[in-house]
C-alpha cells in the first residue's frame, strides 16, 4: 500500500511539472498596435468670432469672422483709403496758383470662408463671395475756379487665397491676394460740365498682410 501511494504522489509531481514547463514555454500575446496620430486640426469652434486687421500697399482694413464650423465662417471686412494734396505755385511777384485734390475710397466685402489644417499651426483658407464700394475725387485750382468733384459706387464679386499662421490659439498673422470683377457707375460735376461714366473691371490686388485675433 505504501508503496502504490508513493507512486502516485510522484505521477503526480511529473504531471504537474509538464503542465508548468507547457505554460512556461506558451509566448505571450503580441502587442497592441500603437495608436495612430491623431489628424492636424483646426483650433476653431461652432459660434467662435474674430476681429481681422489687413493692410496693403494702397488701403487699411478691418473685419469680422463668425465660425459657424470649425473650417467655415462668414467674412465681413472693409477696406479703407484716402488722402487730400494741397500746392502753392508762384510765378513772379503777383501770379500764385493753389491746388488742391482729395480723394477717398471705401469697400466693403461680404461672403463664406473656408479653412484646411496644413499642420499644428498653419491653415489655408479660400472666400469667396460679394463686393461693393463707393469711391470720391475732387481737385481744382482755386485761383481760376476750375475743377470738378467725381462720386461714384461699384459692385461685383471676389476670390481670395491665404494663409495663418497661429502664433497662440488666440492670435495668428498671416496673408493673403484676391481678385474681384465689377461694374461701377460715376457721376462728374465742375465748372460748368456734367458727366456720367459706367465701366466694367477687373484687378488682382497684391499680398495683403493681415493679423487676427480669435475671441
Amino acid at each position: 500500500m505504501g508503496l502504490l501511494l508513493r507512486s502516485l504522489a510522484v505521477i503526480s509531481f511529473s504531471s504537474a511539472s509538464i503542465a508548468s514547463a507547457q505554460v512556461a514555454s506558451t509566448p505571450a500575446p503580441p502587442a497592441p498596435p500603437a495608436p495612430p496620430a491623431p489628424p492636424d486640426t483646426l483650433p476653431f469652434h461652432h459660434g467662435q468670432w474674430a476681429a481681422q486687421f489687413g493692410a496693403g500697399t494702397s488701403f487699411a482694413s478691418i473685419g469680422f469672422l463668425k465660425f459657424t464650423t470649425p473650417s467655415h465662417a462668414w467674412l465681413i471686412d472693409f477696406r479703407f483709403n484716402g488722402g487730400h494734396s494741397h500746392s502753392t505755385t508762384s510765378s513772379g511777384d503777383t501770379l500764385t496758383v493753389q491746388n488742391f485734390s482729395s480723394n477717398a475710397v471705401v469697400s466693403a466685402r461680404l461672403g463664406r470662408r473656408f479653412y484646411q489644417a496644413r499642420g499644428k499651426t498653419v491653415a489655408s483658407f479660400q472666400s469667396v463671395g460679394a463686393l461693393g464700394g463707393y469711391t470720391h475725387h475732387c481737385s481744382g485750382s482755386g485761383n481760376f475756379a476750375a475743377g470738378g468733384c467725381q462720386n461714384g459706387w461699384n459692385a461685383g464679386v471676389f476670390g481670395e487665397l491665404g494663409g495663418v499662421y497661429l502664433v497662440t490659439p488666440r492670435f495668428g498673422v498671416g496673408g493673403s491676394a484676391d481678385a474681384s470683377f465689377s461694374y461701377g457707375r460715376t457721376h462728374e460735376e465742375g465748372s460748368g460740365f456734367k458727366n456720367t461714366n459706367w465701366d466694367y473691371s477687373g484687378s488682382i490686388q497684391g499680398l495683403t498682410f493681415m493679423a487676427t485675433i480669435y475671441f
